[in-house]
């Protein structure tokens, strides 16, 4: 589904292969799954009975659907990232009588008040989602929600919560134990980041429309692929060392560069992928998103003679289109008759080759990934389980683990101290 192209001219495939092959034998534990701890690997074997798998998400999505119109998602990172990216990406193909919302990604007042402004007008059910039930941004969102939704729901207001989280004291599930809310498991083996493709991220997309059991189709294509090819015919195995191999060359910044505004979610949950596997060495990649044309006017100039430190890897996937012709203009000399007559998607397609050669005419290394297909959920789902299987490659071949953050808890503690948290209470 996903065709890579790497720029020969930045980087040629006997320095790839010849990494490959220095590499092997962790690139081989890797497509088995045997390097790193088993209890960050849920992520890694897809179910084999898919519908058995989605049961319980489906049908906490129908009760959702029975119950509101809107409904408010609680979480931060990758609680929230993965289900927002697919949602965006698939906003023109999909159709729910659920308008959905989020909450506990910020501790801005302004927006606190205007998420609680939701519960008075609209009729709100509430995903609240946390692998660690102590992040403060999605707990403190959720307690005022929750009051929110007791005043004006009284005491049936537990059957409009849907929680998302871990097992164990404190967690969500002793939660909703004792105050009767639904529960989804967050599974123990999946870190945030990883997580997309369990119930923290299909309960929201299945309440929003989208065909869940399509978007698994897809990660399981990825799956097999990566998994059954080679290493040195392995397209995300390519990936991966090409990427560290540019580091190695001075390319210390890696940007995603998207085509479709619908995919600028997809971008952000592909850099915390990256930047929260990979950051804590300084031999990681810095990874960025750029969306053009927008950002071609913004930081295109940085990137075409700014220093040499920019890589840029080319998402070529757009949405399916219907001819739209562009027509002559009338009464008006606007100076764009050249572009009369032509598919509007086109020009799209030309800023698309036109930013590749230029950057590439000027040294910078351009990978690009030429989608078979236009966007739908199973390039999605594809799309999903490539990155989270190549970000645990990348992060091999650097020497780090990919499935911890412990440089996050730092302003955690810092935050905790703060606002006068017991010692005792801290993690």
């Amino acid at each position: 589904m996903l065709e890579l192209k790497i720029d020969s001219s930045s980087l040629s495939s006997q320095e790839i292969l010849g990494e490959i092959a220095q590499r092997k034998q962790e690139i081989l534990k890797v497509q088995e799954g045997a390097i790193g701890s088993k209890s960050r690997l849920g992520w890694f074997n897809l179910p084999d009975n898919i519908d058995e798998y989605l049961a319980p998400i489906k049908e906490a999505a129908d009760k959702i659907l029975k119950t509101a119109t809107d409904m408010i998602v609680v979480g931060i990172g990758g609680s929230n990232r993965g289900a927002m990216a697919a949602i965006r990406a698939l906003s023109h193909q999909i159709s729910s009588p659920i308008t959905i919302h989020y909450a506990g990604d910020s501790l801005s007042q302004k927006r606190m008040e205007e998420t609680l402004q939701l519960v008075e007008e609209k009729n709100i059910a509430i995903n609240v989602i946390a692998k660690d039930f102590n992040t403060l941004e999605p707990g403190i969102a959720f307690r005022l929600l929750r009051n929110a939704m007791e005043r004006k729901y009284g005491a049936d207001y537990n059957q409009r919560i849907f929680v998302t989280g871990s097992r164990g004291p404190g967690q969500l599930h002793e939660l909703a134990c004792r105050h009767h809310y639904h529960f989804l498991d967050f599974p123990e083996t999946f870190g945030g980041r990883f997580s997309v493709l369990s119930a923290v991220g299909l309960l929201p997309m299945a309440v929003a429309g989208i065909d869940i059991k399509r978007i698994l189709a897809g990660a399981r294509t990825a799956e097999q692929y990566l998994k059954s090819t080679t290493p040195e015919k392995n397209q995300g195995v390519q990936y991966a060392v090409s990427r560290n191999l540019l580091f190695k060359k001075g390319f210390t910044i890696e940007s995603l560069v998207l085509f479709e505004p619908d995919l600028i979610h997809l971008g952000r949950w592909w850099v915390q992928l990256f930047a929260e596997s990979e950051g804590k060495t300084p031999q990681a990649i810095f990874p960025a998103s750029f969306m053009y044309s927008e950002d071609l006017h913004a930081v295109g100039q940085f990137v075409q003679e700014g220093p040499r430190c920019i890589a840029e890897t080319y998402l070529k996937l757009f949405h399916p289109c219907d001819t739209f012709v562009i027509p002559e203009s009338l009464g008006v000399a606007d100076g764009f008759n050249y572009l009369t007559g032509k598919e509007f998607h086109l020009l799209n397609e030309t800023v698309y080759k036109a930013a590749l050669d230029a950057h590439k005419t000027d040294g910078i290394p351009c990978t690009e990934f030429l989608s078979m297909e236009a966007i739908g959920p199973e390039i999605i789902g594809y799309y999903f389980y490539y990155f989270m299987f190549v970000c645990y490659l990348s992060s091999v071949l650097i020497d780090v683990n990919p499935f911890d953050q412990e440089g996050v808890e730092n302003y955690k503690r810092n935050m905790y101290k703060l606002l006068g948290k017991p010692n005792r209470e801290r993690k």
